[in-house]
């Protein structure tokens, strides 16, 4: 007789759900894997586990029961050399599987017009990975290993590219393959919204020749910026309103690119806060010759005829300010450069609407757990990239498909799924009781009549 089982079974229902609307494993997973089985359901797998408990694929066995990977279509446990050789053949077909998702989101119209694009990095757990390199961290990890990753999502919150490269690549250099990845999918006159890294006067030309716009800000280096400085302190300015906050604005035209000269009051005195602070401890953190000469150690021997002269460390206190360095005279501006000439509260607007690329990637790290990176096979972390990528795929387009979603977070989304629960009964004599619990007002927002096919709601009394 089988025993009595208790599962999670909200991740299921929300993979289902996006699959029965846009087909989305039929049509990336369904073809181009020769005689390689079960991919689709290994895919789903992964991407249910992402929204659920985030274990390691050795662990799956232990923490999911049979019934659950029935749910996901499989006829017994997958063994974990078959779920690895799954992730990897997804790597090895990385491109190709880019290209099926960005044509669903294509034919189903939910490429917005204007993509914000962002990059981002994680680090290895090892040094043997071939995508492996040091670079600038994100994550505050400078001594290991790591690869960069980038990133484009809609102004309707539907992701729409993702690039893997090796981790000592720029973000101006690997603007160029995510811009490939985008070229196809966005219609002329669509506009390109990113940060300072990839701001180059060769990239902005590329995406004028494709016929695209951009809004970008202009790298904050003090001889470009004092220049635009004084054009913003003798002209007329503008003033805007946005979140609150104040600002003052001059738009001037050079070459055909439109800068926006920004000053906000309110910045300038939370930047000046920050850089003091940030002065204050490396201050307290005293220089090693400091901490020596309070010590009294002998600082340098400096030999003479006569003998070693021995120089020691005197501190000489002083009443004296010491000059901040890290403040520079440009806190409170900043200038947004755009081949649209527009007025400069709706490309403010737009541009502080950026966020939804940060959130794709703390949601990408944070909710779904991206981080350490434990594998080494190249087509495994590709692989492994695009099974993340998905799953928030998934989540924004289940955001996308609400009118007024309860639930924004996804650590908050995650918890509601995890919660819903399905027990199966086996019962002496009588066939297989399946019993839904913990079913919340976010729950039913979510799934509406779809949780009547995983199981019943309450129990007839007279069984």
């Amino acid at each position: 007789m089988q025993q009595n089982v208790t599962f999670s079974i909200g991740s299921i229902g929300i993979v289902d759900k996006i699959n029965e609307k846009y087909n989305l494993f039929d049509s990336i997973f369904g073809a181009g894997f020769g005689r390689a089985k079960n991919i689709s359901e290994t895919a789903k797998l992964l991407i249910t586990n992402r929204l659920d408990k985030s274990a390691s694929v050795n662990r799956l066995d232990e923490l999911y029961p049979l019934e659950f990977f029935r749910e996901l279509g499989f006829k017994e446990i997958p063994k974990q050399r078959n779920i690895y050789r799954g992730i990897e053949r997804i790597g090895m077909r990385f491109n190709a599987l880019v290209e099926k998702y960005q044509s669903i989101i294509q034919k189903f119209g939910l490429v917005s017009d204007k993509q914000f694009a962002d990059f981002s990095s994680s680090y290895f757990e090892g040094t043997k990975s071939t995508l492996g390199a040091l670079g600038y961290s994100r994550d505050s990890q400078p001594g290991k290993k790591q690869f960069v990753w980038g990133i484009s999502t809609g102004i309707n919150g539907v992701p729409s590219a993702l690039t893997v490269q090796k981790g000592n690549l720029v973000d101006k250099r690997h603007w160029k393959t995510l811009f490939k990845c985008l070229v196809n999918i966005l219609e002329k006159g669509a506009m390109l919204i990113f940060d300072c890294g990839a701001n180059t006067k060769k990239n902005k030309e590329k995406i004028l020749a494709k016929g695209f716009h951009y809004l970008t800000l202009m790298q904050k280096k003090k001889t470009p910026y004092g220049k635009f400085i004084k054009i913003f302190c003798d002209s007329k300015k503008e003033k805007i309103i946005s979140n609150e906050t104040e600002y003052d604005c001059v738009k001037r035209e050079e070459a055909g690119e439109f800068k926006y000269i920004f000053f906000s009051k309110k910045l300038r005195r939370e930047q000046l806060r920050k850089k003091r602070k940030k002065f204050k401890r490396e201050l307290e953190k005293n220089h090693p010759l400091i901490s020596k000469a309070k010590r009294g150690k002998e600082l340098a021997k400096l030999p003479t005829e006569e003998g070693l002269v021995i120089t020691r460390g005197e501190l000489q206190k002083t009443l004296g300010k010491i000059k901040n360095p890290f403040i520079t005279g440009l806190e409170g501006f900043f200038i947004l450069e755009s081949s649209v000439d527009a007025e400069p509260e709706k490309i403010l607007a737009l541009y502080k609407q950026r966020d939804k690329a940060e959130k794709l990637i703390r949601n990408m790290k944070e909710g779904t757990e991206l981080r350490p990176v434990r594998h080494w096979n190249k087509f495994t972390i590709l692989g492994y990239m695009f099974i993340v990528f998905l799953t928030n795929a998934i989540l924004s387009l289940t955001q996308f498909l609400r009118e007024n979603p309860l639930v924004k977070n996804v650590k908050l989304l995650k918890k509601y799924l995890s919660n819903l629960t399905l027990t199966v009964v086996y019962p002496k004599k009588a066939f297989q009781i399946r019993l839904l619990s913990n079913i919340s007002p976010e729950i039913e927002q979510i799934f509406g009549k779809n949780l009547e096919k995983y199981g019943q709601t309450s129990v007839d009394l007279r069984w």
